[in-house]
């Protein structure tokens, strides 16, 4: 053989190697079925009564895992990921504003999600029953971005009974500008929504919306029939758009390139860029019944709240039905 073919079979042979170990690596099966996986969070043993009324501690009690090395456990390819997006566009310390657990099963290729209300009453430490989305400011005053991340873990957790194993938080700003670099969502709008705060419309019909409309469109709720129902319903429809734009099967091929960007917008996470680009690659294509949707199960009422020290709306959460809810929706079996 002459020294070129010798050449050309090598480069053949370092292709076909390359190929190979990039398939193992990136392959869904490796990443996140033999694997072990971050338990970040679980449900703690604790009184569960969210009719109570609850006191406010002089202090706030230090409960958030601080340099400590998380629990894992042997991965069958199923895990809950906490969807979590934050009301600031700088650097203020700021609620939860969108609180959302996928459950994600890479053997079907299905994703369940359960939208938590930001009103839902839950007991946080050293605090007493208050809304769901305070615990991350909460946290964030004891001890920064990782401590209101993890009191939402806590807080999310507790409710539903369930462990939570990977995490994804944004910020308004991050979120904006991510759907400008994707170059928009294009969404069907059943009826006009009036943005409250802005002086402005969204038309009914097809809609092709950029960064600084789909937050107000996001942020929207006072002027919908529905109130905060109608919008999560509506942080589901951009969140499976957005499935839809960036799984499609000819923009796949695209992907790591746009994982370099998505990397600039999002606050925080604890998926690798290995995890990121596996789950991209067995969910490309994605179809709409393959994301199941449901919300939190409750009431409404008026109680007085610790911080606020007033009569404010709660979302109370039916705990019988929750349980129903998370083994149905997030695979948790609970007693």
């Amino acid at each position: 053989m002459s020294e070129r073919g010798k050449l050309i079979l090598a480069l053949i042979c370092l292709i076909l190697i390359y190929g190979m170990c990039f398939y193992y690596w990136f392959d869904p099966y490796n990443s996140f079925y033999t694997k072990y996986i971050p338990i970040l969070s679980a449900p703690e043993e604790t009184e569960l009564n969210y009719n109570s009324q609850g006191d406010i501690e002089e202090e706030l009690q230090e409960h958030f895992i601080k340099g400590e090395s998380y629990q894992v456990v042997k991965s069958q390819g199923i895990f809950n990921v906490l969807i979590l997006g934050i009301d600031r566009w700088e650097k203020e310390k700021s609620r939860a504003d969108l609180i959302m657990v996928a459950n994600v099963d890479v053997n079907q290729k299905k994703v369940n999600i359960v939208s938590i209300p930001r009103d839902t009453r839950v007991k946080i430490k050293g605090v007493g029953y208050t809304k769901i989305n305070h615990s991350h400011i909460l946290g964030e005053i004891k001890g920064g971005n990782e401590a209101g991340t993890q009191a939402v873990f806590t807080a999310v957790s507790n409710l539903l009974q369930c462990p939570i194993n990977y995490y994804v938080k944004v910020d308004f700003a991050g979120f904006a500008h991510f759907i400008d670099t994707i170059g928009g969502l294009d969404l069907y709008l059943a009826e006009p929504i009036e943005l409250t705060f802005d002086d402005q419309t969204i038309p009914a019909g097809e809609q092709h919306i950029d960064g600084d409309l789909i937050i107000k469109f996001v942020r929207e709720r006072f002027s919908l029939p529905r109130g905060d129902f109608a919008r999560q319903e509506n942080h589901f429809m951009v969140l499976k758009e957005l499935a839809h734009k960036i799984l499609s099967r000819d923009k796949i091929a695209q992907f790591p390139d746009l994982l370099e960007k998505v990397k600039k917008d999002v606050v925080d996470t604890n998926f690798t860029d290995g995890d990121v680009l596996s789950l991209a690659w067995i969910f490309k294509g994605i179809k709409n019944e393959d994301l199941q949707y449901t919300q939190l199960p409750g009431k409404s009422d008026y109680i007085v709240d610790p911080l606020v020290k007033a009569n404010v709306y709660y979302w109370i959460p039916d705990l019988e039905k929750i349980k129903e809810v998370s083994a149905q929706m997030l695979a948790c079996a609970n007693n």
